[in-house]
This record gives structure tokens, sequence and C-alpha cells, in this order.
């Protein structure tokens, strides 16, 4: 049972997110708040001045409460924030959370938590905003080997830092709709397809099916981040002593974007950003889509059955690797509550949460043995994700989000552009050698 101060809290943080309280609204006053609570005139009083210190309400002298604007951006000190709240696991999670961790306040209308879980891409991003999680992995671990460790390669700094532990995670496969192939009696892909197989299926299947029944194409860093790297480039590389290495420019990075340009105009006809919402494969509309297991979770509620995967195509002269997809468990480093940011680490990797998310079969758990129970041994659908788990790779290598902008956006531009691929990665690349070289010369002053 929550504390008074803490159940006046929430009844108006959630009548703001909810919208019962908008942006600019006069709150219930005091006496208001105590009677529909009944709790205290005192306590409502510090319910009113705790949410006024958090920037979350202004009170006006003889006025009253109103709600901020921008009171979605205020970081309070126990909201878990998750990037997409609504996920259908969240229910079961948020009952074992209420058990086990009432402290924190799940919160679907701000934008930042003290504590959240993040997405790969967007935590590296991100990753001076939040603390060094190592020091929590021997009271919160214990047994190292009962965890898997390749997840956890891309969230740590050279000097040892831990920004993000792996909550669950997943390699990417294309998942292929067999009944549409079947219809044009197309054979279903092998394990060790190749690139031109892959294209060829594409031109083949454009001829029955419009560019959004075939496979979507999405302009975003994890999607082709994947094909990038298996033509064996990298677009960046973190050394060990701190600094970068631009990569944008070798001839296996210009290879992964000539070859992404041909899987653009194979698609779509023309060199095209591709789509904002995906053709539901689950739906049995799509012919073929790239995921994570997290798709596999949908499709078996929907009841579709009519599927399979495989590996990406493999380039030759490449390399075997798919973009890692993983959940992240991160404190924001304003956090001054040790010992409720250990327990929520604690909560999450417990075998309790893990067996759950495993049930679920969203991605697949950290915890090795809630993983060997999640996956389908019997289904050799789902096997894959097992056995891709050692092509996994998370290293996007960005470190703020000005660095992300230059280097992303502007790889995405070269793709989705009819500019010499050669020319204009050497123009990329050189701006960017200049912008790291003077930014390292900084960094390595301040140390």
């Amino acid at each position: 049972m929550k504390d008074k101060l803490s159940q006046g809290r929430e009844f108006l943080l959630d009548g703001i997110e909810s919208g019962r309280f908008p942006a600019g609204s006069k709150l219930p006053g005091a006496r208001d708040l105590a009677a529909e609570l009944h709790i205290s005139f005192l306590v409502a009083q510090h319910v009113v001045s705790s949410l006024e210190q958090d920037g979350v309400i202004e009170c006006v002298s003889r006025r009253g409460a109103y709600v901020r604007h921008g009171w979605e951006n205020r970081l309070i000190r126990n909201h878990l924030v998750i990037f997409q709240p609504f996920r259908e696991w969240i229910p079961g999670m948020l009952g074992f959370l209420a058990e086990e961790l009432p402290e924190l306040r799940f919160s679907r209308g701000f934008r930042r938590g003290m504590f959240e879980l993040r997405t790969t891409f967007e935590l590296q991003e991100h990753r001076d905003d939040y603390m060094d999680l190592s020091r929590f992995l021997p009271e919160c671990i214990h047994d190292e080997g009962r965890f898997f460790s390749r997840p956890f390669r891309g969230f740590s700094e050279p000097d040892g830092r831990l920004f993000g532990i792996p909550f669950i995670f997943s390699p990417r496969v294309i998942f292929f709709n067999r009944g549409m192939l079947a219809a044009h009696r197309l054979p279903a892909p092998r394990k060790n397809w190749t690139w031109e197989e892959f294209i060829g299926l594409i031109r083949t299947l454009r001829r029955h099916y419009p560019a959004e029944r075939v496979f979507t194409y999405f302009d975003r860093p994890y999607f082709w981040m994947n094909f990038i790297f298996r033509a064996g480039g990298k677009l960046i590389d973190r050394l060990p002593d701190g600094s970068t290495r631009v990569c944008i420019d070798s001839p296996e990075t210009i290879r992964g974007m000539a070859l992404l340009r041909e899987l653009c105009t194979t698609v779509y006809g023309f060199v095209s950003r591709g789509a904002e919402v995906e053709c539901p494969f689950h739906n049995g509309d799509i012919a073929l889509a790239m995921a994570d297991r997290e798709l596999y979770s949908v499709i078996h509620h929907s009841g579709f059955d009519d599927w399979g995967t495989v590996p990406l195509p493999e380039i030759p002269g490449g390399r075997n690797v798919t973009t890692q997809a993983t959940d992240l468990i991160c404190v924001r480093r304003e956090c001054a509550d040790n010992a409720l940011a250990g327990k929520y680490i604690r909560f999450l990797l417990g075998e309790r949460m893990q067996q759950y998310i495993g049930q679920r079969r969203y991605g697949i758990p950290i915890l090795k043995q809630a993983a060997q129970a999640s996956i389908d041994s019997e289904d050799p659908r789902d096997l894959l994700f097992l056995n891709e788990m050692n092509t996994m790779s998370a290293e996007y290598n960005v470190d703020s989000p000005p660095l992300t902008e230059i280097i992303y956006g502007g790889v995405s531009d070269i793709i989705h552009s009819d500019r010499p691929l050669e020319p204009a990665a050497a123009e990329l690349a050189s701006a960017l050698r200049t912008i790291l070289k003077v930014r390292d010369e900084i960094r390595r002053k301040k140390n």
C-alpha cells in the first residue's frame, strides 16, 4: 500500500497524463483534493508543493495551482519510462512492479524517466545521459554464467563504464509468406541464399504485387546498417583509446550503400526512402519482412501460420553480421538513489520477470534459463533466432545526438540520392574526420 503522499501525487499525475488536467488548466485546490482522496489537508498541501518542486505544476498566489506547459519534459525521481509503453506485456509487468517495487511509478506521458528501458540505437546515441551500471553487476547478476554475455557488447566504454544492461535482445532475420510465394510457384528461400537470389525473388514478386506487399524498406539505421555490415563495412569504429576512426568511404561501406540502392530501386522502381508504416506481415499481407523476434511473438498470437524464417542473404566477400535489437535497462545520471537503482535492475533481471517476458516471446530473455524455456525447440522458425545469436552486432558506435545526425543523416542522404557514391562518401568522411579530430583534441585537453 502506497502512502498518502504517493497516492495524492499519482492522482494528479494520472490526471495530467490522461488529459483530465491539460497543460495550463487549474488543478483542484488542496481542500478539494483532501476531500476527494480522504487525506489530510496538510498532506494535500504537501502533494501540491512536491509537484511544484518537480516543475510539473505552478502555484500562483491567491489563484491556485496550474499544470505547467511542457510538463512532459520534466524528470521525476521515481518515474519508470519505457520507449513503447503500450506493449501487450506491459500490464503483466505492472502487476509484478506493484508487488515488488511499489516505489516506482510507471509513466506513459513523460518523455524521460529516472529509470528507463531504451532501444539499442537510442541509448548509444544518448549514452552520456546515463549512469555507469557496472557497479551493480556483482549484486544484481551474481553468477555471470547464468546470463548471455554477447548482447552486452556495444554498451560499455573503453574504461569499463556500462551505460546499459540488456533486458531482452534478438538478431534480425527474414520472414517469408509461404502462401504468397506458392501462389506464383516460387520456392521458399534457402538457408544460405545469396544477395542475387534475394534481389531476384523481390524482382519476381514485384511482377505480381505492389511494392508495399513485397518487402518493406525502411530509412532507419537499424534497417540499412544490416546490409552495410553484411557487405563488410561500417560507418565509424571506436578505438580502445577512445578515439574514433571513420570508415564511411571504405570500399566495403560504399559497396553496402550500392546494394541498398539496388534493393530500394528493385522494390519501388526508383530511389525512395521507403515506408513510414510497415504492412502487417502477421495478417498475411506481405511476402517478405526483415524483423527481430518481436514479430514472431505478434505472429504467434495472431493465428497466421503459413510462414517461415531464413537468415539474411549472404553477400560474397562480406561478413555474417546482423544488427542487434535490444531493450536496455538504463538509469539517468541524475539518479541519487543507488539503492532504488539496484532494486530496479534486480527486478528486470530477476527470474520472475525474465520468465514472464520469455513466455510472451518478446525477444530473447538475457537470462539463459528463461531463453531456453522461451524458444520453441520444435519450431525451426523460432530456433533460427537462437542460431543467429552469434551474428549480432550492436556496434553503431554513435555517442552523441550531433554526431548521429551528421553520420546517419549524411549516409541516408547519400544512399537515397543519385550522387556518385565514392565522391559523396569521401566528402562526408573528410568532413567527419575534421569534426572528430577537433572533438578528440578537446576531450584530451579536458582529461
